[in-house]
């Protein structure tokens, strides 16, 4: 080897050992708002239709609910401003039929009697309210319980009064009970409508029921057979042919009171006469 040449000595390398330390990696994370709200323009967010939304939940449920109202049919709320043409349309939109005779009204009760001309008048007053046929039958079949609950409450209280009369004139009365109930209630019939002896009195009692009634006929009975104008069973005669011999005897005197319109016994002895054809007939 020349001179020249340039004697490469291996000179050892100090190698440096690099400690690498591991570092964690951080994900950045988005930056969250503390309001849903924040990330909508400030125009949106104060609007009231947006602020009383508190989840955006909420909201979403809002928005879907609304796109399906898309292309039903609408009703607008009338308020106290609103004409009557305004009302109607309302009213037509939620069921009113065109005309108060188109209700399909059915009302049926072996209880209580409903008049068809007051059915009629309810429709007309329904129509006017503006009620649906639903509403309409709802509110009458309403007023058809009560009705029936009245009737048959009046049912219990009459048979209630009678039943008290009856215990009460049969205490006082005892083997006369049925004799005097006869004579009165044929005194009554022959001198009193119906409609009189069905009157109620303010404690809800019949007329014809109340014991002071029955024993006040039942006395005018039992004077009536004092001035021999009435037999009686005790007698022993036959009841039907004694009253038409009463009858007879003061129809047939021409010169008695019962022709003789100006005989102060005439009224008397007229109704004496009707009330004897009332009993012997029942």
């Amino acid at each position: 080897m020349s001179s020249e040449q340039i004697t490469q000595t291996n000179v050892p390398v100090e190698e440096t050992t690099q400690t690498t330390t591991d570092t964690p990696q951080v994900t950045q994370q988005p930056t969250v708002s503390n309001s849903w709200k924040e990330t909508i323009s400030e125009e949106f967010r104060n609007d009231p239709n947006i602020s009383k939304f508190t989840e955006i939940d909420a909201l979403a449920k809002s928005y879907i609910n609304a796109t399906r109202m898309i292309g039903q049919d609408k009703v607008a709320v009338p308020n106290e401003n609103s004409t009557d043409d305004q009302w109607n349309e309302v009213y037509g939109k939620l069921g009113r039929p065109e005309s108060p005779d188109k209700y399909k009204l059915e009302v049926q009760s072996e209880i209580a009697s409903l008049d068809e001309n007051a059915i009629k008048q309810f429709a007309e007053n329904a129509h006017q309210l503006g009620l649906n046929n639903k509403q309409a039958q709802g509110i009458l079949e309403y007023y058809k319980n009560s009705m029936e609950g009245s009737v048959q409450q009046a049912r219990v209280d009459t048979e209630t009064a009678q039943a008290n009369a009856e215990q009460e004139l049969r205490k006082e009365w005892g083997r006369s009970y049925d004799e005097n109930i006869k004579r009165a209630g044929a005194i009554a019939k022959a001198n009193m409508s119906e409609d009189i002896l069905n009157m109620e009195l303010k404690d809800g009692t019949r007329i014809g029921d109340h014991p002071s009634v029955i024993k006040g006929f039942a006395n005018i009975a039992n004077l009536m057979s004092e001035d021999k104008l009435i037999s009686t069973e005790s007698e022993g005669m036959d009841q039907s042919t004694d009253y038409q011999a009463e009858i007879s005897k003061l129809v047939n005197d021409r010169d008695g009171p019962y022709w003789n319109k100006s005989h102060p016994d005439h009224d008397k002895i007229v109704q004496q006469v009707f009330t004897l054809r009332t009993m012997m007939n029942g």
